[in-house]
């Protein structure tokens, strides 16, 4: 029985003539973890910053809905509206679609200059329950004319608080919100397809 240091046999990797031998596997350095630990934080803090982008004078991120508004236009069985003229005051901060078999749905939120929510709400589905998702259990509070047009006024509902609805044959359009009675009148007077 001979000694394996006399022989030369070793099970570590021979290194190639000048190269460095090859680290094995689980063998890394300290430095290696902390260079690999710094790679991750750093692409952390860049989705951070990407998601999370504050504005320090805490106004809403004001979007551009323009896009989504175009590809609603083409896609839906009924007329869009948007608002055309609002003050800048008003700040457009949400905007999506839906489609499906049984209704195409609108929807583009905004904040009102006194800093409330409002949003208007299209749908060529069933009409009371797509007043509902927005004024369940409200009680109907009268209506009001806007560009000859008469809306039926929703208070007191959940979980928006008030809502002006327009029924239509084939579209119902809900501006609704926690935005003042005034505040959903002028939205609504603003809305245009």
């Amino acid at each position: 029985m001979g000694d394996q240091r006399a022989t030369g046999t070793s099970d570590a990797p021979e290194a190639a003539p000048g190269r460095p031998a090859p680290r094995s596997r689980g063998r890394q350095t300290a430095a290696d973890m902390v260079r690999s630990l710094a790679v991750v934080l750093v692409l952390v803090v860049v989705v951070l910053a990407l998601t999370l982008r504050h504005d320090p004078s805490g106004r809403p991120h004001r979007i551009d809905y323009r896009g989504v508004l175009a590809q609603a236009r083409n896609a839906a069985p009924y007329d869009v509206v948007s608002p055309v003229a609002l003050p800048r005051t008003w700040t457009a901060t949400s905007v999506r679609t839906g489609g499906g078999a049984a209704a195409f749905t609108w929807h583009l939120g905004l904040v009102t200059p006194d800093g409330d929510y409002a949003a208007v709400e299209q749908s060529d589905g069933d009409p009371q329950s797509f007043v509902d998702q927005f004024v369940a259990d409200g009680a109907r509070a009268g209506t009001t004319v806007i560009h000859g047009k008469r809306w039926r006024r929703v208070d007191a509902g959940h979980p928006e608080k008030r809502a002006l609805v327009l029924d239509a044959p084939a579209v119902t359009t809900v501006v609704t919100g926690g935005a003042s009675w005034a505040e959903l009148r002028a939205l609504a007077a603003s809305l245009q397809g």
